[in-house]
């Protein structure tokens, strides 16, 4: 005889059955707060935020026809990019603005020239990015395969095309040994960045020009060459006139290839990264003028040896290193590498396989260690996990005059409030494994906010592989492990 099952069981087979789905779409649900005060809120002091401050690197020119589709443009429009950096990095020392590709010599790296007859990307295609977005161009010269002529009339042309001609910067890396035949070392580098930033200031009165700058070694450097430990000191005794200097900030998971993200302890490790890499980081800086300000014109996680790449730790990393980059008052403009490419570090995806990365590893700077051996499709012109804390962060400064430090009594946290035309607004970060219940300063309270988290290993197709809530800001907000919190309009 079939019996019939009492309602409040069947309710509660029908709630796990939902709680189930729900587990296997967005992965946890939300882990009960813990007892107990909450971590208090030290609000540190205000530094005003300079105009276009955070941008993204317009490194991985990628086509035909990316970057100049209506969607890929509205899309890049939607995360309210402060800054894009023109003609990107590696690829600006080969560029030929007149052409929309690689010029054709000798000089051009293997990886570089096999691409030139597959891409066509025109300064007015670049003029339209920089329209659609509302962001300051930040020009990246080329001083390796091109001369003073020919990049000034190429910043008349864009100035001509809408363009404003006010941050400019020198050169990619011109530090590394493959650069030596141009630049034997930082002086010569500096006595022509000398005759280019006053031949750019007075055709062009008024544009901030940055140097180009060695930013010491990072965590993913085996071997550092003399002629880049000395580069900073030789070109700070020639160059002259320079209103910025420019560096770029990469750091590794710290992790072995055997690692998971699965584990507590190897997340938290790679979620340690950001930190570390910004205190060696600050360490050069305090080395460099004081009377200059600092461009940090590509920064993400780039690591060969781990498999992390594409991830929600990912994510969080770059999230972190944002809140300290927006905290630093020396840093007046930083760039996410980059706009568009696959998992490794494109904001936006480039292609449906961006999570499909190399299984190898060690093979040589540009291979990356797939989390999964068959790894799912990504949505074109979908956010990737950068883009999804670039999103956030960009939402938050949109329209921003001040920003202000947020610390709170565990380390794992980090913060940073904002005020401006759109009200106030904050970035909050977890970087544990466990829930926090934190204090909602004054000024934050009665404001919309959007959660994110997952598990460190998440593959992050969208921001639909996450899981996600809204809600009202109060006195006192739980923050689930792993999180990415945004607060304001």
């Amino acid at each position: 005889m079939r019996r019939r099952l009492a309602p409040g069981i069947l309710l509660a087979i029908v709630l796990a059955l939902l709680a189930a789905a729900a587990l296997r779409r967005h992965g946890p649900a939300p882990v009960p707060m813990p007892r107990g005060p909450a971590h208090a809120a030290l609000l540190g002091a205000p530094r005003t935020l300079p105009a276009g401050f955070l941008g993204i690197n317009g490194e991985a020119i990628i086509g035909p026809g990316v970057w100049t589709n209506p969607v890929f443009l509205s899309t890049v429009a939607a995360l309210h990019p402060q800054a894009i950096r023109v003609f990107g990095g590696t690829p600006a020392n080969f560029w030929d603005w007149r052409a929309g590709t690689y010029v054709r010599s000798r000089r051009v790296p293997s990886s570089l020239s096999a691409l030139r007859d597959h891409i066509q990307m025109t300064l007015a295609d670049w003029a339209q990015l920089v329209r659609v977005s509302g962001a300051t161009p930040v020009f990246d010269l080329n001083l390796f395969t091109s001369d003073l002529r020919s990049q000034l009339a190429m910043l008349r042309a864009a100035q001509a095309l809408g363009m404003p001609i006010t941050h400019v910067e020198l050169g990619n890396e011109l530090y590394l040994p493959q650069y030596a035949s141009q630049f034997g070392d930082g002086a010569d580098y500096g006595r022509v960045a000398t005759r280019w930033i006053a031949a750019i200031t007075h055709a062009f009165p008024g544009a901030l020009v940055a140097a180009d700058a060695y930013p010491g070694r990072d965590s993913n450097t085996s071997t550092v060459d003399r002629r880049e430990l000395r580069w900073n000191g030789e070109m700070l005794s020639t160059v002259r006139g320079e209103a910025a200097l420019s560096l770029h900030a990469y750091f590794a998971s710290g992790l072995g290839p055997s690692a998971s993200l699965d584990s507590p302890a190897a997340a938290e490790r790679m979620l340690g990264a950001p930190g570390r890499r910004w205190v060696a980081l600050a360490r050069v800086i305090a080395r460099l003028p004081p009377t200059v300000g600092i461009w940090l014109t590509e920064w993400n996680l780039f690591d060969t040896v781990a498999r992390v790449h594409g991830t929600w730790a990912q994510g969080l990393a770059v999230a972190a290193f944002g809140l300290d980059l927006l905290s630093a008052p020396r840093v007046v403009q930083a760039d996410y590498e980059t706009l568009a490419d696959s998992a490794p570090f494109g904001a936006i995806f480039g292609s449906t396989d961006g999570l499909q990365l190399s299984t190898g590893g060690g093979g040589g700077p540009a291979t990356f260690r797939a989390v999964i051996a068959h790894a799912p499709a990504t949505p074109l012109f979908g956010l990737a996990t950068g883009g999804v804390a670039m999103q956030a962060l960009l939402d938050a400064v949109a329209g921003a005059t001040f920003v202000r430090p947020i610390t709170f009594r565990s380390a794992a946290i980090q913060g940073i409030g904002v005020a401006g035309k759109l009200g106030f607004g904050a970035v909050i970060v977890n970087l544990s494994d466990k829930p926090f219940v934190i204090s909602v300063p004054q000024l934050l309270r009665k404001l919309p906010y959007t959660e994110s988290w997952a598990p460190p290993i998440t593959l992050v197709a969208g921001a639909a592989s996450l899981h996600s809530q809204t809600g009202t800001t109060a006195t006192t907000f739980g923050l689930q492990p792993f999180s990415l919190l945004r607060i304001g309009a």
